[in-house]
């Protein structure tokens, strides 16, 4: 599945690219002008920052980065992964072709959810009694 994120990431960011070459010259402060392929590790790495985030909320993305010893959280910049480039797969993340996807269908995440799926059924299967604790259920 991440070979594909990786794939389709990589596929959409040149699209963009050369759209905006055709509209005229990247500048250099264009946040893609200096884009290098996306790696799978890079991938893994942004995928480690996100499950980061969720569980350290911040106002600002820029924060996860911030020196500042009042917001500082180190662990984003420890990762390995620069703010710049961190904020540039966020902008070209991608799971599917736009292309290849039908409107009205969920098809962009449906790589992702399938293979979830699949790979909760094999390590997890439900016993015939399950019990839904009523306090977790909203009304």
């Amino acid at each position: 599945m991440l070979k594909i994120i990786q794939k389709e990431t990589n596929r959409y960011a040149t699209q963009q690219i050369n759209k905006r070459k055709r509209e005229g010259p990247l500048t250099p402060k264009y946040v893609f002008a200096q884009r290098n392929t996306v790696s799978l590790q890079e991938i893994k790495k942004f995928f480690v920052i996100i499950i980061h985030m969720s569980t350290l909320q911040k106002s600002f993305l820029q924060d996860y980065w911030s020196l500042l010893p009042i917001i500082q959280a180190p662990y984003a910049a420890s990762v390995g992964m620069c703010q710049d480039r961190f904020l540039m797969l966020l902008a070209m993340f991608h799971l599917k072709n736009d292309a290849k996807v039908t409107r009205g269908q969920p098809g962009k995440i449906r790589l992702v959810t399938e293979t979830l799926i699949t790979k909760f059924q094999d390590v997890y299967t439900l016993e015939k009694q399950l019990t839904i604790e009523e306090a977790i259920c909203p009304f």
